[in-house]
């Protein structure tokens, strides 16, 4: 005999779903599928234009942090290897425990002031599976003979760093947004991704310099 144990949200945790993530994101009526026939472009570009302005500026910040580690990337070129790495872990990372805590927050399990207890398992989630994947690019430059030893270093101890910071802003910021009264799935991702390409550069050079002697 095959049993299904299937588990029923409560009333009470479809409205806080609902609060979240809207009422026709939680019945299964897209209100957008309806209305985007009707949008105008300016209706388009009013509604998108502030975010993207957001992301363009984080985008500039970065263009500036490496502008201001210039010098280190002139006699250590490999280091922009793993940039893209680097970036894009920080956001995959901090997009799960953004993901993660705005669901628990719409479910009722987590309120902002268990923010304790979000940063606490968050931090040692990042530094944990950051930690795992420095260990690998340890490995990788060790095979890899265009890369030298202290690129290698510098990776491995840049990845639990940048995973702890971008794990840390993925589940604070949407409880600060819920306690501000904003709605965390649409505000806190953007910011969260936003912050961490900026300051993961920063993180990442620093570190650079700290190994390397620059």
């Amino acid at each position: 005999m095959v049993t299904l144990d299937v588990s029923v949200p409560s009333p009470r945790s479809l409205e806080k779903a609902k609060l979240f993530f809207g009422e026709d994101a939680v019945s299964g009526h897209d209100k957008d599928e309806e209305n985007y026939r009707k949008d105008t472009i300016q209706d388009l570009v009013r509604a998108r234009s502030g975010w993207l302005l957001l992301f363009f500026v984080g985008l500039m910040l970065a263009a500036v942090v490496v502008e201001a580690f210039e010098a280190v990337l002139r006699e250590h070129v490999e280091l922009s290897y793993f940039v893209p790495l680097l970036i894009g872990h920080g956001g995959n990372t901090g997009s799960q425990s953004n993901a993660t805590v705005i669901r628990a927050l719409a479910l009722g399990h987590l309120r902002p002031s268990d923010w304790m207890m979000v940063v606490w398992k968050e931090c040692a989630a990042g530094t944990v599976m950051g930690g795992g994947l420095g260990v690998v690019i340890m490995a990788f430059c060790y095979l890899w003979s265009g890369i030298s030893t202290q690129v290698g270093v510098t990776v491995a101890i840049s990845l639990p760093v940048v995973s702890l910071w971008a794990n840390l802003l993925g589940g604070v910021f949407p409880l600060l947004s819920s306690h501000l009264g904003f709605n965390p799935a649409v505000t806190s991702a953007p910011l969260m991704t936003t912050v961490v390409d900026s300051t993961g550069l920063i993180l990442y050079f620093g570190i650079a310099k700290a190994v390397m002697g620059i």
